[in-house]
């Protein structure tokens, strides 16, 4: 850890260019980083907040790193781990949900680990602002058994994201960079990061050496909690920690809390700082040291209390006579992205005396009621729908299942509000168990193009298989739209659907595919499709007006 508070000057605004020095957001600083890892592959599946960084890397125009967004995230982190294994340094870009779903290669590629550098950029979300809940994703790494650091400014975040390479190189395993949308979006003067030598692009051979068997399970594992020692090593000494010893009033920041708190001081020197970019594992002797000079300690996270948790179990085990505040004693709000009422109320408990900044809250608008694009041609499929939903006895005969995608815009429309609307890529699978316990209902799902080759597909053949009466009704608008219009493995130029019918009939289907212009031809599939009985598949095409292909 270093010394010194002082958050860098944030004042200046845009694209000025010091001696090795830009201004930048924290996207861009994060993506100068990847570059400068020479990293060879960079993929993921796009989700806010971590898109961002993804595109500010593309728009670097690196010809030798190959970016290609994968179907999901588990593909996407298996496809990283092969670069890594034969010797290229590899990113994966994904959102807080995303991690979910690699969360099965990553709790076992912690046992086998990873040659070149492997580093897992990910974005969480805390206030849900553009996600179906607020997980703090910090908890899976912990599961998984693999080191999660949070850069605390955008000024080093270029050289942070250069140091996580390093650090999973050192220690052969993935490291996760977890970030939100308030540092990404942040802008500071970032200083040009350090190079590190080229990876050698070769693969490792070694008898077993990447095999993971049951056999190999136990020695694997205590191998892995020695490298995790290791980085508990490496970390503390970190130049990417800040801390400060003025009075036996102590605040953590961890991660995106650092600059928050930076905001609201109106007197730094009133407190003993601590600025935590090293999160799993915590460099604990480190932490001991500082703690000692402490009486009272307010840990300012982003999430749940996950470094919160971990220091109470280590005052305890240390015999330290300090008190933690945080989250688990309601001291900060449980839920919600910290704002700067939450840190200036926090910060009068440990120092009544201190009047706050007044800073204004650092909340962003509530996101407005879904609408969709202008000539968007979900429009008709929508109003198609309504009437052919209408026509076979109205609302109350159907149970209307959807996902995350342009397609919850029908929850907007009169006489589609959706029934059930869970996560990207659950309609199908949830549609099934509907339809297979249901006898009064028709169920119908909505499934978005990017959806189906996210995950939905492998739950088609079993709905052929169960003759499940069920209606599918898969909207095809070429690309993953509401993330920005990223193509996804499948689509076709123009938003045709040739690609997505033949995958639906060699899955048993029989898909009947239309055009959302063609008003007759698509409400007599509608029609016909909510009426028979069996497995009905609709294909729809709607290429995508704003991200036109």
């Amino acid at each position: 850890m270093t010394d010194s508070w002082r958050p860098p000057d944030v004042s200046t605004e845009g694209a000025e260019q010091l001696a090795g020095q830009r201004v930048l957001s924290g996207a861009e600083a994060l993506a100068w980083g990847v570059t400068a890892a020479q990293v060879g592959l960079m993929t993921g599946y796009p989700g806010s907040p971590a898109t961002s960084v993804y595109d500010a890397v593309v728009a670097r125009g690196d010809a030798s790193c190959r970016a290609c967004w994968a179907p999901n995230e588990k593909v996407a982190l298996e496809m990283a781990i092969g670069a890594s294994l034969g010797g290229t340094r590899s990113l994966v870009v994904l959102k807080s949900v995303g991690l979910n779903v690699a969360l099965d290669p990553l709790a076992t590629v912690s046992y086998s680990g990873c040659h070149a550098g492997l580093v897992i950029l990910l974005g969480d979300d805390p206030g849900g602002w553009g996600s179906q809940n607020e997980q703090d994703s910090r908890w899976l790494a912990l599961a998984a058994e693999v080191p999660l650091v949070e850069p605390i400014e955008v000024a080093s975040a270029a050289s942070f994201m250069v140091q996580a390479f390093a650090w999973s190189e050192a220690i052969g395993l993935p490291v996760i960079v977890r970030v939100t949308a308030s540092l990404l979006s942040r802008r500071e003067t970032v200083l040009a990061p350090w190079e590190p030598p080229a990876s050698h692009k070769r693969f490792a051979y070694k008898e077993n050496r990447w095999v993971v068997l049951p056999a190999t399970v136990v020695p694997r594992r205590r191998a892995l909690h020695r490298k995790l020692r290791q980085m508990s090593r490496s970390l503390e000494a970190s130049p990417y920690d800040r801390a400060t010893v003025n009075t036996p009033r102590g605040v953590i920041a961890v991660g995106a809390a650092y600059p928050k708190l930076g905001a609201v001081l109106s007197d730094p020197d009133a407190y003993s700082v601590l600025g935590l970019a090293s999160v799993h594992p915590l460099p604990e002797e480190a932490l001991k040291l500082w703690l000692r000079h402490c009486q009272q300690v307010l840990v300012l996270e982003e999430g749940g209390p996950f470094v919160e948790q971990a220091l109470r179990a280590l005052v305890e085990r240390l015999r330290l006579s300090v008190h933690i505040l945080g989250r688990q004693n309601g001291v900060v709000p449980e839920e919600g992205e910290l704002s700067a009422g939450d840190i200036e109320a926090a910060l009068r408990l440990l120092a009544p005396e201190q009047q706050g900044t007044g800073a204004s809250a650092l909340r962003r608008e509530l996101p407005s009621a879904a609408q969709l694009c202008e000539g968007c041609l979900y429009a008709p499929l929508f109003a198609a729908l309504s009437s052919a939903v209408g026509r076979a006895g109205g609302r109350r005969h159907f149970l209307l299942v959807g996902e995350t995608g342009c397609m919850v815009r029908a929850h907007e429309v009169e006489g589609l509000a959706l029934d059930v609307k869970l996560s990207l890529g659950a309609s199908l699978g949830l549609a099934m168990g509907l339809a297979s316990t249901q006898d009064r209902q028709r169920v119908v799902a909505l499934v978005g193009d990017s959806c189906l080759f996210h995950s939905e597909i492998n739950g088609l053949p079993l709905a052929v298989e169960l003759g499940l009466d069920l209606t599918v009704i898969i909207l095809n608008n070429g690309v993953t739209g509401l993330t920005g219009g990223q193509p996804y493995p499948g689509a076709m130029a123009g938003g045709t659907s040739q690609r997505i019918v033949a995958v639906c009939a060699a899955c048993g289907a029989t898909p009947v595919a239309v055009a959302a212009t063609e008003a007759d031809a698509l409400n007599d599939a509608l029609t016909a499709a909510l009426a028979e009985p069996g497995l009905q598949v609709v294909v729809v095409d709607a290429p995508c007006v704003r991200y036109r292909r």
